[in-house]
């Protein structure tokens, strides 16, 4: 219930940083400052885009999408009845909550860090005003976000150690077994079923998007 709950309150802070930028578009000047020199004054300049405008919901789409995209590979095991509350079942739906409400928290900062740019560029200021303190509130929030999964999922209890399931020592690999999350060979902490194609996918969203996204933005921000 909490990770379609963030879900859908990530949908509506995308919906209104959209909503505002788009009302304050016609109002903002036509070149954006976007470079302050140390004593305050403008010495860069942009000209007004849709696209530059709207750099925040893009950056909150970008969040959305790609921790939705983990999220449903998190829970991509297949559920029956008598899975319902298996450990790896569990795992899974923590990680699930812990990587929603993570990205809600950001995509919160990103709806405040579009108010706080469109004032800056309407009143010709250097400074985002408590762009900052947002900035804290949600490193605050992710941490207690950490820290609250990680208490969830606490210490799984050991398998019995199978060699041929193991590569390199810690490396669990079973096509057989349906769970993505499985414990280490101590029990001291959980780790991916890399027998699964789907442990690879995960691992591959979060490299790709972790080197294109930044590039991405960074390229439709110089544009």
């Amino acid at each position: 219930m909490l990770t379609v709950a963030v879900a859908l309150a990530s949908l509506c802070a995308i919906a209104l940083a959209g909503g505002y930028l788009s009302a304050r578009y016609d109002m903002l000047p036509d070149l954006l400052p976007v470079h302050f020199m140390r004593n305050g004054q403008p010495n860069g300049w942009q000209y007004k885009t849709w696209p530059r405008v709207l750099m925040p919901v893009f950056v909150q789409l970008a969040l959305f999408s790609t921790l939705a995209i983990v999220a449903a590979l998190l829970l991509s095991r297949p559920h029956g009845e008598h899975d319902v509350n298996a450990p790896d079942v569990r795992a899974a739906a923590t990680a699930a909550e812990a990587v929603a409400s993570l990205g809600s928290i950001w995509i919160f900062v990103q709806a405040y860090g579009a108010f706080a740019i469109t004032r800056m560029w309407e009143r010709q200021i250097p400074r985002l005003d408590g762009f900052g303190l947002a900035e804290l509130v949600g490193l605050a929030l992710t941490v207690c976000v950490a820290v609250r999964a990680h208490l969830k999922l606490g210490r799984p209890a050991p398998r019995p150690f199978v060699p041929e399931h193991w590569r390199f020592g810690q490396l669990y690999n079973n096509p057989a077994d349906p769970a993505l999350f499985v414990p280490t060979r101590n029990g001291a902490r959980w780790t991916l079923n890399f027998g699964r194609p789907v442990a690879a996918a995960l691992m591959g969203v979060i490299l790709v998007v972790g080197i294109i996204a930044p590039a991405l933005i960074l390229v439709l921000s110089l544009r």
